[in-house]
C-alpha cells in the first residue's frame, strides 16, 4: 500500500516541487503565458478528450454533476457562515475557503489515483467549480457580473465540442483525438509546474491564525464531500473523486481575485500555502481511506 500511495502522490509533488525550486533559484517562469496557454488551448483540449472518454456513459455521470454542485454551493455557503461567525471579512474568506485546488492538484492526483475514468470524473469536478469562480466569486469579490466572465471558462468550450460528437453519435476525427489528447497530456504538468511556481511567490502571514481556519477548511471539504456522496449512495470512482476534489486545499485562482480586487490577498496566500502543506499529510491519508 505504501508503495501505491507513493508511485501516486510522487509525481504531482515531484512536479510542483521542480516548478517551486525553479523560482526559488532564481530562474525566470512565464506564469503569465503558461496560465494562457493552459486556460485557452490546454484546458478545453483536456476537457474534450476526458468527456470523450466517458462516451456513452456520459448520462451516468449526472448524478455526479449534481453532487458537486451541491457540494459546491455547500462550501459556499459553509465558508460564509463561518467567517460571519467568527467575523472575518466575508468577502475576501468566502471565496478562498470555499475553493479547491481541484485543477492543478486534484485532476493529476484522480489520474494516477483512479485511471482515465477517474480523471474524466475529476475534469467534470473542475469546470462546474471552474464555473463558479469565473462568476459566483468574481460577483463576490468584485461586486459586479458581466456576461463576458462566462466566455473566460473555456474549458465549457471542450465539454460543448464532447458533447456535439458524443450526443451526435458522430465519431470524431482521429487527427482531432490525437492532437487535443497530445496538448491535453502537456497541460497536466505546466499545471503542476505553474502551481509549484505559484506557491514560491506567496509570503506566509498571521500563520497561527491561518493554520486554525486552513484546517477547518480542509476538515469541512472532506465533510462535505463524504456527506453528499453518501447522500447520492456514490460507490467507485464517483465516490472517491468527489470526496477527493472536495478535500483539496485552496486554488490558486482565489489569491489573484483577491489581490486583483484588495480582498485581503496576504490572508488568502497564507491559506493557500497552508493548505498545501497540509495536503502532504492529508493526502496520503485520503487515499489510504478511499482506496
Amino acid at each position: 500500500m505504501i508503495s501505491e500511495l507513493f508511485n501516486i502522490i510522487s509525481p504531482v509533488f515531484i512536479i510542483a516541487l521542480i516548478g517551486y525550486i525553479w523560482i526559488k533559484g532564481g530562474y525566470d517562469f512565464p506564469t503569465d503565458f503558461v496560465t494562457r496557454i493552459n486556460m485557452y488551448i490546454g484546458a478545453p483540449c483536456l476537457a474534450f478528450t476526458g468527456i470523450m472518454k466517458l462516451g456513452d456513459g456520459l448520462l451516468e455521470v449526472t448524478d455526479f454533476l449534481l453532487a458537486t454542485l451541491l457540494s459546491i454551493m455547500l462550501l459556499m455557503a459553509i465558508s460564509g457562515l463561518f467567517a460571519y461567525i467568527f467575523k472575518l471579512p466575508v468577502r475576501s474568506y468566502i471565496t478562498s475557503l470555499y475553493s479547491t485546488n481541484s485543477g492543478n492538484m486534484g485532476i493529476p492526483l484522480c489520474l494516477f489515483a483512479f485511471g482515465e475514468r477517474g480523471m474524466s470524473l475529476a475534469i467534470a469536478y473542475f469546470s462546474i467549480s471552474a464555473l463558479f469562480q469565473f462568476t459566483v466569486a468574481l460577483f463576490i469579490s468584485h461586486g459586479s457580473l458581466s456576461a463576458s466572465s462566462l466566455t473566460r471558462v473555456t474549458m465549457l468550450y471542450g465539454i460543448g465540442a464532447a458533447l456535439f460528437f458524443i450526443i451526435g453519435d458522430i465519431e470524431a476525427p482521429k487527427w482531432l483525438m490525437n492532437s487535443t489528447t497530445l496538448m491535453g497530456g502537456v497541460t497536466i504538468p505546466l499545471m503542476l509546474l505553474t502551481l509549484g511556481a505559484s506557491l514560491a511567490g506567496l509570503k506566509l502571514k498571521n500563520s497561527g491564525k491561518m493554520v486554525l481556519i486552513s484546517a477547518f477548511k480542509m476538515a469541512m471539504g472532506f465533510g462535505i464531500g463524504l456527506g453528499i456522496a453518501t447522500l447520492f449512495g456514490f460507490t467507485g470512482e464517483e465516490r472517491t473523486v468527489l470526496i477527493l476534489q472536495s478535500s483539496m486545499p485552496v486554488a490558486i485562482f482565489s489569491y489573484l481575485l483577491a489581490s486583483k480586487y484588495n480582498r485581503h490577498p496576504d490572508d488568502v496566500a497564507s491559506m493557500i500555502f497552508i493548505t498545501t502543506l497540509m495536503s502532504f499529510v492529508t493526502v496520503p491519508l485520503l487515499l489510504t481511506y478511499l482506496m
